[in-house]
């Protein structure tokens, strides 16, 4: 039996595993206490959507809906279901997961309602916090996801107020409640909230947000110009400053001595979703190789965990990000150019354009890297041609931090793709550029 086979067997018992407690739970759910009653209402609830069991799911979803109709008993639903969402919500941080996780998941297994709820419990749940004990990273996400916004108040509650019937407020907290329940755990790479400490000295591997800002400034105008070789030669400014900053990092930190490192490599996830998801994670994966950065792809978690120091982080994720769009347009634009335009709209060409694009366009960057590397042992006095020995320490530090986190990791290999002529066309596209960079650096620095 294959790994798939045993994946559906697997799924197959559970539900059947689930279809019974349900029927055994069902009934015992009545209770003389209130409170007994309802969380029994709830688990038998949560119990019939892990086996698909929606008849009985329905009947003590209305159940408890029905009871929200009396302020007494509405009470004691809302706290028994804001309860149930803290307490899942801290397994779900002590398992791994960070706020771009969680909604990227939802969105990837449930409905955008329950998304959306899921980023209002989270901002709720980090209000909790003192602000310096949550990772910036998290703010950070939350804000990105719209959580700033949140509507003030708990969630279920605060659902109600925005013009949710009862039923809707109660299905979207189950369905919440039965999504964080079936999360695995997963690699932690920040602290949990509430734990984290902020460093009290800076060191050479901080993020510089002066080299960011021009950096975003070259991959704007990469993204905004209709020009396809002024786009890579944009682009490939961006790639050459992320590079020369990496080296020049490193330098300093080597100056520092043994604190300049920091704490040696980090890591974020970035999501990977389909369509397309294995040429999306060939092409995070060249960026990253380009940039002293691993690659980890958790392809059933719709994202991959990116390892290295932090402002190569910063600079793989902005460089990906702004490839990925310029490689969409490209590939849109030579469908729409086609004489043939069927056939280069369809998935097999788009999947061989992108695949294509990103194995180019990892020679390139890799290029430029190196470049930027032979620049460097120049004006160190280095004419032995070997690498910086900083910058195979740093590299080793993010091996060894790849072995930390992913012990057990395998190395796969993509599926081969077979359209020639998305092939040609993804690699002509990655080939445009002119790489001759320096003026495009020095017009960003000016």
């Amino acid at each position: 039996m294959g790994k798939r086979s045993r994946a559906r067997a697997q799924a197959r018992q559970h539900r059947a595993a689930a279809a019974s407690a349900v029927r055994q739970q069902a009934d015992s759910t009545t209770s003389h206490d209130p409170t007994v009653d309802v969380r029994g209402h709830v688990g038998v609830a949560l119990l019939a959507l892990a086996a698909e069991h929606l008849t009985a799911y329905d009947n003590h979803l209305v159940v408890l809906a029905a009871r929200c109709d009396e302020p007494g008993p509405r009470a004691l639903v809302v706290s028994t279901l804001q309860q149930a969402l803290d307490e899942r919500l801290a397994q779900v941080w002590e398992g791994g997961w960070q706020p771009a996780d969680l909604h990227r998941i939802a969105l990837r297994r449930s409905t955008t309602a329950v998304a959306s709820f899921a980023v209002s419990v989270i901002g709720h749940d980090l209000a909790r916090h003192a602000r310096d004990t949550v990772h910036p990273t998290w703010w950070a996400q939350l804000a990105e996801l719209g959580g700033g916004r949140a509507l003030a108040g708990a969630p279920v509650p605060a659902a109600r107020s925005a013009g949710m019937s009862w039923l809707t407020v109660v299905d979207t907290t189950l369905r919440t409640l039965q999504l964080l329940s079936a999360l695995p755990r997963v690699e932690r790479i920040t602290a949990r909230p509430g734990t984290w400490v902020r460093p009290l000295t800076s060191t050479a591997a901080d993020v510089d947000e002066r080299i960011l800002t021009r950096v975003r400034m070259l991959l704007a105008k990469a993204e905004s110009t209709p020009y396809e070789a002024e786009a890579e030669t944009f682009t490939a400014g961006a790639a050459a400053l992320i590079a020369r900053h990496r080296i020049d990092e490193a330098l300093l930190a080597a100056d520092q001595g043994p604190e300049g490192l920091g704490k040696g490599a980090d890591a974020r996830r970035i999501g990977i979703d389909n369509p397309y998801e294995h040429p999306k994670a060939q092409l995070l994966d060249a960026v990253a190789r380009a940039n002293s950065c691993r690659v980890v792809w958790s392809k059933e978690l719709g994202f991959a965990t990116v390892i290295g120091f932090p402002s190569d982080l910063e600079g793989v994720d902005l460089l990906f990000t702004s490839l990925l769009v310029q490689a969409t347009r490209a590939m849109t634009a030579t469908g729409q150019r086609a004489t043939q335009g069927a056939h280069r709209r369809t998935r097999t060409f788009r999947s061989a354009f992108l695949t294509s694009f990103a194995l180019r366009i990892g020679e390139r960057l890799r290029q430029a890297a190196a470049e930027e590397e032979r620049r460097a042992e120049s004006e160190q006095g280095d004419a032995t041609g070997s690498r910086l020995p900083v910058l195979v320490e740093r590299e080793q530090r993010v091996e060894e931090a790849v072995t930390e986190l992913f012990p057990q990791v395998k190395q796969t290999r993509s599926r081969a793709t077979y359209d020639a002529e998305g092939w040609h066309h993804g690699r002509r596209a990655a080939d445009d550029a002119q790489m001759h960079v320096r003026p495009a650096v020095g017009e960003a620095t000016g």
